[in-house]
């Protein structure tokens, strides 16, 4: 009976053993049969499902979870002007639109958008809205991004552990399921910084490790997508720290890996076709978007931010505990402090325990040791403004470059537990986790208490929050000392808890955007541009993030976040110049009517404009969103001063929460 019972589970754990062989086998065609199944069904992440807030009468996308009214940059900005693409007025997906009738706003690069242009060839995840339209380009974008993220780190990690599966598949999900990632998923372009760098070093390993052949020349061309691409994202403050993240390993790969045996002289030529497609990438990006940087460069925010020489991150460091007790302590501040789960310093020391301990050189793992403790140096200590500059590190804020350290920290700790062959005595291990997890126990706490920059939140408040999370992280990390090679099944499986518990209900599973496309305003505002494409409209009294709202239908509107500097858009409010620099920044803009044209900078990023009854007429303004009760608010305050320049609100249209108005001279 035994014996019968032995044998039915040796069946089942081979069954099952073949059954993850298979999908191993099968991965890429797995994985684009789900990519379409879930394109099909227009899936997505997007907390577009806010929307309904602010319009009342479209149905609810939402299957799973709920949205995240704190991603207003997602779904408030990115997405909306993805969506005004395919009703732009001057054609569906043109690279620009219409910004006060004669201006043109450049989509390609801050906040790119999809547009039928041939740099849009080193954006593939745009290509769903160019082939498929909003809603299934959303899907697009949101499902192939997560897909190839975990794909990509999957091979990554197979290179970084010699190829242990286990291992591959703790980082891949350390990586894709990152708390950190999963708040700033659409945002920035953090996540194809992710893979054009994983897919970089992927594919230079290939071409340094095989003969020639024609498959080469596909890589090298995936590998100059994956630069432009790198470079389109234009977010300094992530594209720097991570890139020296990828260093070590692209170092070790043309270095270490180089197979001489195998390579001739022909085998230079991908690495030709890579340089000649990346120079011509950047050379058409740097011709037909020069204006667009050199507004984002001389713009009062963000392009006149202070450069860093570090020094000011300590708090920065490892306080990714928080995002372990974060589901009960939601606000809005989460979304800053939000973190990788690297299980620092466990790396750290499983590195040194390997070097010195086994005494293994290994150079991958003393690369990344290196990288992280200059780049760990650099946040907590600081290095002199010229070396800074010289590295390019002086684009990188306090707080933003050390969250980025996480994943250099996730690839150092799995090549240490990849190569660790010996384990410490129980005992030993035991006390070596309660004191290293004690350290992101008390940078966190820190961090809620001390962090300069306004982002303080008490997120333990209570002992037992404390107790419970330090528990957790020494547990984990008591596995990771104890693992050693092809020994390691239990700490992977405690990692993978840790991570997945801490981020896989952050995002909503939403089914396409009825919100929007099944909202009757909505439907009304894309008639109005449609019969009148050349209006100009105006959303008064309504804060960011309904000043977006015709945008969405495509509507030429004056005050639609302004994504880089224009200094025409404003020229007919401030002749002079002298409110330059209110304007001259990426911005929300809320307006309201007024006796006289004014511009205030409420923060940052948010100017208030108030418009006259002569400039309203000057930038003859056709229409306005506004609440149902607009008309009666400008009657009841301001009648003689609009009626006497002979300017009429007439109703158009009433929806649940918003009207449309015309406006009559």
């Amino acid at each position: 009976m035994e014996k019968e019972t032995m044998n039915e589970k040796k069946q089942k754990q081979r069954g099952l053993k073949q059954g993850f062989e298979l999908i191993y086998k099968y991965r890429f065609v797995l994985s684009f049969l789900l990519l379409i199944m879930l394109v099909s069904f227009k899936i997505s992440g997007s907390s577009m499902g806010c929307w309904k807030l602010f319009l009342g009468d479209g149905e609810s996308g939402i299957r799973l979870g709920e949205p995240r009214v704190w991603r207003s940059d997602e779904w408030g900005t990115l997405t909306p002007l993805c969506f005004r693409q395919q009703y732009n007025t001057l054609g569906a997906y043109n690279r620009y639109s219409q910004t006060l009738g004669s201006i043109l706003t450049d989509n390609m690069l801050v906040y790119g958008q999809p547009s039928w242009d041939i740099l849009t060839l080193f954006r593939p995840f745009y290509w769903g809205y160019l082939f498929f339209g909003s809603e299934r380009g959303l899907s697009w974008f949101w499902c192939s991004r997560m897909i190839v993220l975990f794909l990509s780190w999957f091979e990554l990690g197979m290179l970084i552990t010699d190829g242990q599966k286990k291992l591959s598949v703790m980082l891949s999900v350390c990586v894709s399921f990152a708390p950190f990632l999963q708040w700033w998923f659409a945002i920035n372009g953090l996540v194809e910084m992710l893979i054009y760098g994983a897919c970089f070093v992927l594919g230079s390993n290939y071409l340094v490790s095989h003969a020639f052949n024609p498959r080469k020349i596909a890589v090298a061309v995936g590998m100059a997508v994956c630069a432009v691409g790198y470079v389109l994202t234009f977010y300094p403050t992530w594209m720097v720290p991570v890139a020296w993240g990828f260093v070590p390993l692209f170092l070790w790969v043309v270095i270490w890996k180089f197979n001489r045996n195998v390579l001739r002289r022909v085998d230079v030529v991908p690495w030709l076709l890579i340089f000649v497609i990346t120079a011509a990438g950047l050379t058409v990006l740097a011709v037909t978007s020069w204006d667009v940087i050199k507004a984002e460069l001389n713009s009062v925010y963000p392009g006149n931010a202070p450069s860093s020489s570090g020094g000011t991150g300590l708090w920065w460091m490892m306080k990714y505990p928080i995002s372990l007790v974060s589901r009960f302590s939601m606000n809005e501040l989460i979304v800053e402090n939000s973190s990788i789960i690297c299980f620092a310093p466990a790396g750290v020391i499983l590195a040194l325990w390997v070097i010195i301990k086994e005494k293994k050189k290994d150079p991958l793992l003393i690369l990344l040791l290196g990288m992280n403790l200059f780049l760990a140096w650099y946040y907590c200590v600081g290095i002199p403004k010229w070396l800074a500059k010289i590295l390019l590190l002086s684009f990188v804020n306090s707080n933003r470059g050390p969250q980025v350290l996480g994943f250099l920290r996730l690839t150092l700790f799995v090549r240490a537990v990849a190569l660790k062959e010996k384990a410490p005595k129980r005992w030993l291990a035991v006390l070596a986790a309660v004191i290293s997890s004690a350290v992101p126990m008390r940078l966190a706490l820190g961090f809620t208490k001390y962090e300069p920059g306004g982002l303080r939140y008490e997120y333990f408040d209570t002992a037992e929050k404390i107790v419970v999370v330090w528990a957790i992280i020494a547990v984990v990390f008591y596995l990771l000392y104890r693992a050693r090679k092809s020994k390691y099944t239990m700490a992977v499986l405690g990692v993978c808890t840790v991570v997945l518990a801490s981020s896989i209900w952050i995002n909503p599973v939403a089914k396409g955007v009825p919100e929007i496309t099944k909202s009757e305003t909505m439907q009304q505002i894309r008639d109005l541009v449609k019969e009148d494409p050349k209006a100009i409209w105006l959303v008064a009294d309504m804060a960011y993030p309904a000043t977006n709202i015709p945008a969405m239908a495509g509507a030429d509107c004056l005050n639609t976040t302004q994504t880089y500097p224009q200094k025409t858009r404003w020229e007919m409010l401030d002749q002079e110049g002298e409110c330059e620099d209110i304007y001259n920044r990426y911005c929300h803009i809320r307006a309201s009517l007024g006796s006289k044209t004014m511009l205030e900078l409420v923060s940052t990023d948010y100017v208030e404009v108030t418009l006259s009854p002569e400039d309203l007429k000057k930038l003859n303004i056709r229409y306005i969103v506004s609440t149902n009760d607009f008309d009666e608010k400008i009657a009841a305050g301001t009648t003689n001063i609009f009626t006497d320049s002979g300017i009429e609100f007439q109703k158009y249209y009433e929806g649940i929460q918003l009207s449309i108005y015309g406006c009559v001279y």
